[in-house]
């Protein structure tokens, strides 16, 4: 990428915003605020960058301070399904069929590897917002 003079480069953005590990409730404010800010438009590459590094110290921050346990790929799936009011049809294209759906749900079956690339697809897709990943809904196997 070649900054032209509305872009700053990646090295320039570091500079600006002097990202680092979050230790004070007012350093995760002030990343808050510069999320939020960056929030608003179109990112250029660079920005993209800042702006995922940023998310992952805020996370890091939240996961120490506001920990609310790790969320169960079920517990995902179900909140997902309620929210977005999806029919356990919906679904079927991912599992192949209903009652292996009702299985998943019910905590019976675990969602495969594949499966669970499929679900984040399928919600990312038609739910705007949303940046899910195929850890929200299963383990990556080793």
């Amino acid at each position: 990428m070649i900054p032209t003079s509305s872009q700053q480069t990646y090295t320039d953005l570091l500079i600006q915003y002097q990202p680092k590990p979050i230790k004070t409730e007012e350093e995760y404010n002030r990343a808050l605020t510069a999320v939020e800010g960056m929030m608003s438009g179109e990112l250029a590459e660079a920005e993209t960058a800042l702006f995922e590094l940023l998310v992952l110290l805020i996370e890091n921050y939240e996961e120490h301070h506001y920990s609310m346990g790790k969320s169960k790929p079920v517990a995902t799936l179900e909140s997902l399904m309620h929210e977005f009011d999806v029919e356990l049809t919906s679904l079927v294209e991912i599992f192949g069929s209903v009652k292996i759906v009702k299985e998943v749900v019910n905590g019976q079956r675990k969602v495969t590897q594949s499966e669970a690339k499929s679900l984040a697809k399928f919600f990312n897709e038609h739910y705007s917002g949303l940046s899910l990943t195929d850890l929200d809904f299963g383990q990556r196997e080793n």
